[in-house]
Parts: structure tokens; sequence; C-alpha cells
């Protein structure tokens, strides 16, 4: 078993999850004596999920063999999913620019209207981070085109004779370089909550490997409805999760009053 985890290391593959019913194996025996496993799995590569992200893989029934047949279904989107507008996030790799302490400044004093007190702090946040995401937004994804340029840049220079002018383009092309592989390693750092590794150690497939499992992760692919009927769609989900929180917070119906009463210590008697 050991070997089977070392080879799936190597071939840098990784489950792929699965949806509804969990195991996959049953040995059919009765009562104490049954026992269920799940022992199939369906594994990909990086690249392989990156491209068909919003796979599933369901277990399906069998009543003639104790194995269920999986089944896998690719797909490159979510299909009718709305993308929800996300909240302002700082991006870490904004530090880097040498314009971001300007840009915080001149967004923080320009907000703000003409509220006073909280208010005035609350309309000076929201306005401090729209102009900052919007500052941001073309700055904040890794430019990977650029750094496949330079890389072959300075591969052609190191080709080329040791002249003064090659050293100082090499130099000017490998700190551009430099910069960039290194906000690109911040990027995807954010985005894999490993906080444990520190940046300069390029470990940017990592993170990029560990984003994307988080995002697959928390991708809520289907539910269950009371009816225990699986829904996928995005406004089908949504009506079970709001069912399920007014059932629960729904005050019920109480017939044992009296009994309830009867159970608190009397302050007052008959005679008061």
């Amino acid at each position: 078993m050991e070997e089977f985890r070392m080879a799936l290391d190597f071939c840098n593959l990784a489950d792929l999850g699965f949806i509804i019913y969990k195991y996959t194996w049953n040995n059919k025996r009765p009562g104490a004596a049954n026992t269920k496993e799940r022992l199939d799995r369906a594994v990909a590569n990086a690249e392989w999920r990156g491209r068909f992200q919003a796979s599933t893989v369901t277990h399906l029934f069998s009543h003639a063999s104790d194995h269920r047949p999986l089944v896998l279904q690719t797909k490159v989107n979510w299909r009718n999913r709305r993308r929800q507008p996300r909240d302002f996030k700082f991006e870490e790799s904004w530090l880097l620019w040498e314009d971001c302490e300007k840009t915080i400044l001149e967004a923080w004093q320009n907000a703000g209207g003409d509220n006073t007190g909280l208010n005035r702090a609350k309309d000076k946040i929201n306005k401090w981070g729209e102009d900052l995401a919007a500052w941001g937004s073309t700055k904040t994804q890794p430019e990977a085109e650029e750094i496949k340029k330079l890389q072959k840049k300075i591969e052609d220079l190191s080709m080329e004779d040791a002249t003064d002018e090659n050293s100082a383009s090499m130099l000017e092309a490998s700190k551009k370089l430099d910069d960039l592989l290194l906000k690109q390693e911040i990027y995807w750092a954010q985005r894999s909550q490993i906080s444990w590794l520190k940046h300069g150690d390029k470990n940017t497939k990592y993170f990029h490997f560990k984003a994307s499992q988080r995002r697959r992760r928390n991708t809520i692919q289907g539910v269950k409805d009371q009816h225990n009927n699986w829904v996928e769609e995005m406004e089908d989900i949504a009506d079970v999760a709001t069912e399920y929180f007014e059932n629960i917070f729904k005050s019920g119906a109480c017939d044992r009053m009296e009994e309830c009463l009867d159970t608190v210590q009397h302050k007052m008697t008959a005679e008061m």
C-alpha cells in the first residue's frame, strides 16, 4: 500500500472525490459482520483537474458485484452557476508595487463624504476598497506570458558572447523576472492558505495545487433536499439551505406549557 501511495505522489495524482454515496465496496454480509469501505477511487494530475474543474465522480449501485462501478463525468465549467460578486480582499503582492502606498493614501483621503463618526468610517472603508480594487485589477493576476518571455530572453542572452552590453541586459531581465516570480508566488500562496512556507522558496506549483484543491473542496456540487433527492442547480441548492435554516429557527407548537410552568419555582402565593 505504501508503494501505491508513493506511485501516486510520484505521478502527482490526487483523489477526485465523489458525490452522493460514500462507499464503493460492501461485503454484503448481514448484521454486525457487514463492512463497507471506499476502496475504489478516481485520480488525476493537476493539469487534468485544472482543465476539467467541474468534473464529478459517482458511485453507482451494482447487484452482481461487491464493488460499485465509478462513473466520471467530465465538465469544464460549472453549468448554470452565476458567479457571485466577491468581497474585497487585499492582495499581498500589491505591496511590491511602488505606487501602492500612494494609491492607498489617496483613496482613503478622498473617501468619506459628509457623514460623521462610524458612518464616515464605514463609507471611507467601502470607497477605499472600491478604489484599491480598481487600481489592483490589472496588477493581481500573475503575468505568465511576460515571465515566459523574460525566461526565453535570459536563455538567449546566456548563449551569446559575454559582452558588457549582454551582461547588463541579462542583469536587467533577471531583476524583472525575479520580481514577477515573487509576485506570482505570493499570489498563489495567498490563495492556498499555506502559512508554513516562506516566500522565496519557489513553491509556486505547490501553492497552485493547494489553491486548486481548496477551491474544489469548497465548491458545493449538490445537496439532498428534505425528500432525499439530490439537487445540483444553484437555485435548488439555495432553496434547500433556506428551508433548512428556516425550520431550525422556527418556533414549534408547545402543547405542554402547564408541565413546563410546574417546574418553575413560585415567587408569589395566593394570599399575596
